[in-house]
């Protein structure tokens, strides 16, 4: 199929391209325009959104045009000579679509928006082959809303629709993690998550929250009262229970005083030391009991609420009680996680140094850093019963010798 001419007006990003914004979600009017004319045909589109910590946004618009032909060759520098000599009109026109984009925005979120510092350029990349690149680039300010040390990502972008030609890139700043995301993005990177169209986002979607990395990161105010509570509470039954348990051993010191003098009375009337062996076996008894009730209760220790837990702390609550080894895909099920989800949290630890990972056939397993298999174990335990065997053999034979000696 020939490929149409280069040279042609090309009715913008969010109209000819199928990027069509609705911001503000159901009702709101789609953006109409878009970037102006091209003068050029996208073989693909490609629009970048890096997050700050403020909220603002550095958008970088890519339109890739391949140069398959001489006449698409000449076509571009053409392109590009004009982007060079008349750059003001060419940034102009973007910049007053995008504000108008924005101010679409503004009304459907109640931030203050605006565009600026819009610039553009036209260059030649072997991608590997040839292509014709012009870029747009300009900065968002409050396109992200920000609560407390949280980044929500994608209410200034409402509806969003990517054709198939399209894709949508979101990046945020370094120490932050991906807390959750809608709809499932077609990949997560380290720092950004990808949409590759074609994707009709619903009203209220694409949705990106983000926090400081950290074993707290992304739990709210009320969360984290909650869970002063919780401590709270279990700092003060385990000083109840050791004071109750400071209390009994003082009981079990005069029990026993008492049952050694009764015992002891015991050996002076009797004629033998039966009763007294006797008795003093049960007083044995009695204390192995009386300690293994105690280790019972120290082992019962408070629990925290999983609602209480960062996303990390509960990957590596529930790998400790698998054992310590467990597989990617039986972490996102018992969690109800996605498969994006966990695989972030997942990288995380793993960079953290607090997760180990390897490839077992097709399949991630996950296991703690002080995991050791029991395989080895096992192997020493069979060596050392199979040198017990030996060892008795030689002893029975050496007693048969000795007996023979003797005979």
């Amino acid at each position: 199929m020939k490929r149409a001419p280069v040279l042609l007006a090309v009715v913008a990003l969010l109209g000819a391209v199928g990027l069509a914004l609705a911001a503000g979600g159901a009702g709101a009017v789609p953006f109409e325009g878009g970037f102006a004319q091209m003068d050029v045909e996208p073989d693909d589109v490609s629009m970048a959104v890096a997050v700050q910590p403020d909220g603002d946004a550095q958008w970088t618009v890519e339109y890739r045009i391949r140069l398959g032909t001489d006449e698409e060759e000449r076509a571009f520098e053409q392109l590009r000579a004009d982007v060079e000599n008349d750059t003001e009109a060419y940034t102009t026109r973007f910049r007053d679509r995008m504000a108008s984009t924005a101010a679409t925005a503004e009304s459907a979120t109640g931030r203050n928006m605006t565009v600026s510092n819009a610039t553009v350029t036209a260059e030649r990349r072997e991608l590997p082959q040839a292509y014709g690149v012009l870029t747009y680039r300009f900065e968002w300010t409050n396109f992200a809303a920000v609560d407390g040390d949280r980044l929500r990502v994608g209410d200034a972008v409402d509806g969003l629709f990517l054709d198939g030609s399209s894709s949508l890139i979101v990046s945020w700043p370094d120490g932050y993690r991906l807390g959750e995301t809608t709809p499932e993005p077609s990949e997560v990177r380290e720092g950004s998550v990808v949409w590759n169209g074609p994707v009709d986002f619903s009203a209220g979607q694409p949705r990106i929250a983000v926090a400081p990395a950290g074993p707290l990161s992304g739990v709210p105010t009320a969360g984290l009262v909650a869970l002063f509570a919780v401590l709270v509470v279990a700092g003060t039954t385990a000083y109840r229970r050791r004071n109750a348990g400071d209390d009994g051993g003082e009981g079990v010191v005069a029990t026993d005083t008492a049952v050694g003098s009764e015992t002891a009375g015991s050996e002076t009337a009797a004629s033998d030391g039966t009763a007294a062996s006797d008795e003093s076996g049960l007083g044995g008894d009695g204390d192995a009991d009386t300690s293994g009730e105690s280790d019972d209760e120290a082992d019962a220790a408070p629990t925290v609420d999983s609602d209480l837990l960062s996303n990390e702390e509960q990957v590596l609550r529930l790998i400790e009680s698998q054992g310590g080894r467990m597989k990617q895909k039986q972490v996102a099920e018992e969690l109800d996680w996605t498969a994006a989800k966990t695989s972030q949290v997942v990288t995380g630890l793993r960079d953290e140094g607090d997760l180990d990972g390897f490839r077992l056939g097709r399949e991630n397993v996950l296991s703690l850093p002080e995991f050791e298999p029991d395989g080895d174990a096992s192997d020493e335990d069979a060596e050392s019963e199979v040198g017990d065997d030996a060892g008795g053999s030689d002893a029975d034979g050496g007693d048969g010798n000795d007996a023979a000696g003797s005979d």
